[in-house]
């Protein structure tokens, strides 16, 4: 299905509100070859408009620096409009923290610990 991909570290679909979901595997340890495939899948689901992404990280284990700064960087920037990152453990709210406040993001990124106001947030960068 077009509007499903995955990687080995993620589940990503588009959903009908326009908002593409990242659902992280449980222990994932994020690479930056990791980061490549999920952009690669992303971009395979967005179909060369901007869309919110909404990215679970509550089971996340650990993400590489340099994944932190391809995720934040202008490449991603270009093909997605907002990101909220849901974060529910202590190490998936430092990484959240790691990738807002030291990776400056080039796009809007906000941390939630509920799903339901990442996606109301998420609904005003739909385009």
């Amino acid at each position: 299905m077009e509007n499903e991909q995955s990687s080995r570290v993620a589940r990503l679909w588009l959903g009908e509100d326009g908002i593409v979901r990242i659902i992280h595997a449980p222990g994932a340890e994020v690479t930056l070859e990791d980061a490549r495939e999920t952009m690669a899948a992303y971009l395979k689901i967005n179909r060369g408009k901007r869309r919110p992404l909404f990215i679970d990280t509550k089971t996340l284990k650990s993400m590489t620096r340099e994944t932190r700064q391809y995720y934040s960087g202008e490449e991603a920037a270009k093909v997605a409009s907002a990101a909220a990152i849901v974060v529910g453990t202590p190490v998936s709210r430092v990484l959240g923290n790691f990738y807002i406040g030291l990776s400056n993001p080039h796009l809007p990124s906000r941390l939630f610990s509920s799903e339901d106001a990442a996606l109301a947030w998420l609904k005003g960068y739909v385009e």
